[in-house]
């Protein structure tokens, strides 16, 4: 894999930066923070007008005609400014996945208001005590005329509240599922409000008989876990890029904080422990870095990336925490001061660590994959 951006990337990225840098100031995130949607309203509207959320969308609805790397690109940049944008779950989650599998007309009735910032998607993949993947759904669809009803209960759903459609894969039959586009202002649908970790907006999303007409099933009836989890790779690929930014910033803020910081007379850099734990944590965002952009590449050449998901899980989960922890021991009694900066940073870093899961088990699952085909 060859690691360099090329100059369309740098340009996306680039550009991604400067809308959120120049206008998520720390007073504009908290008055976003104070807000009932804790949506960026205005900064998503400059991204859709710099076309900056139809980047992986094809071109005929109103895409850049790129695809999941450029995406994490701008993901990067979401996670550097902590931005409270729903970019992964309409853009990645949604989107990408309607641009795929969608018909033709599901394409162009939603994808143009995805481009322009209209229309927020909302992927509901989880059940209660399940991970992202939810391969056969306790939510069921029944037939009901030429349409369809759900039943049943989706968790932790991100965007819910802003949304304009859900994605809600349901059972079909003992052993088939598909996936539906449910409006979340239908009869029969109810959101509790719950708030994650890093003060996001989360809903559980309970259907009851909700009436999805024919033409809104996504893809084929029957293909619902294959969708899913085509959704559930490209999905954690973006969290993993958002992990990365996060990184990245914390690691800025912690250099610049130890190079003006003196203690005894000197800067706190000059500390050979303070610059062993820095080289450390310089170490792991790197590694979170490049492990995240080799498994977007692998997704968006087309190639298997199992083995480098899971890769990048690990380093999200096990490299982000540590530093995270790192900026805040080297931050010293700041680092702890909920009202500074560098809290969002922790907050963020521990949401998206939960939302993948342990770092333990994602060493598993790839341990277990090349002993078997080690042992094959």
């Amino acid at each position: 894999m060859d690691l360099e951006l090329d100059d369309d990337q740098r340009a996306i990225a680039d550009l991604a930066l400067q809308i959120l840098r120049e206008s998520l100031t720390r007073e504009r995130l908290r008055a976003i923070e104070a807000s009932d949607d804790r949506v960026a309203d205005a900064e998503w509207r400059r991204l859709a007008e710099a076309g900056l959320l139809g980047v992986p969308l094809a071109e005929d609805v109103g895409g850049s005609g790129l695809g999941i790397v450029e995406a994490c690109l701008v993901l990067e940049q979401v996670g550097r400014t902590v931005a409270p944008l729903p970019y992964l779950p309409t853009v990645v989650g949604g989107a990408m996945a309607i641009d795929r599998f969608g018909t033709t007309d599901q394409r162009a009735r939603l994808l143009p208001r995805v481009c322009d910032g209209s229309l927020v998607l909302a992927p509901a993949l989880t059940e209660d005590g399940d991970e992202l993947a939810a391969g056969t759904p306790r939510t069921t669809a029944r037939r009901d005329g030429d349409g369809w009803r759900l039943d049943g209960e989706k968790r932790v759903v991100p965007a819910a509240h802003v949304a304009g459609l859900l994605l809600v894969p349901a059972r079909t039959a003992d052993d088939a599922s598909a996936v539906f586009l449910v409006d979340p202002r239908a009869a029969g649908v109810t959101l509790a409000r719950a708030e994650s970790t890093a003060r996001d907006v989360l809903a559980s999303v309970r259907l009851a008989g909700v009436p999805v007409p024919a033409g809104d099933v996504l893809g084929a009836v029957g293909a619902g876990t294959e969708i899913v989890a085509w959704i559930v790779r490209r999905l954690t690929a973006g969290l993993c890029a958002m992990q990365a930014g996060v990184c990245a910033e914390a690691l800025r803020m912690t250099a610049a904080h130890v190079s003006e910081r003196e203690q005894f007379g000197q800067k706190i850099a000059t500390f050979q422990a303070v610059a062993q734990r820095a080289a450390d944590a310089y170490v792991d965002t790197e590694a979170v870095m490049l492990t995240a952009r080799q498994a977007a590449w692998r997704l968006g050449a087309g190639l298997d990336a199992d083995d480098a998901l899971d890769t990048a899980k690990f380093w999200a989960a096990e490299g982000g925490f540590r530093v995270a922890h790192a900026a805040q021991h080297l931050h010293g009694g700041i680092g702890v001061d909920t009202e500074y900066p560098l809290f969002r940073y922790f907050r963020r870093t521990r949401q998206i660590e939960l939302t993948l899961g342990g770092a333990a088990q994602h060493l598993s699952r790839l341990g277990e994959r090349l002993a078997a085909r080690a042992g094959g």
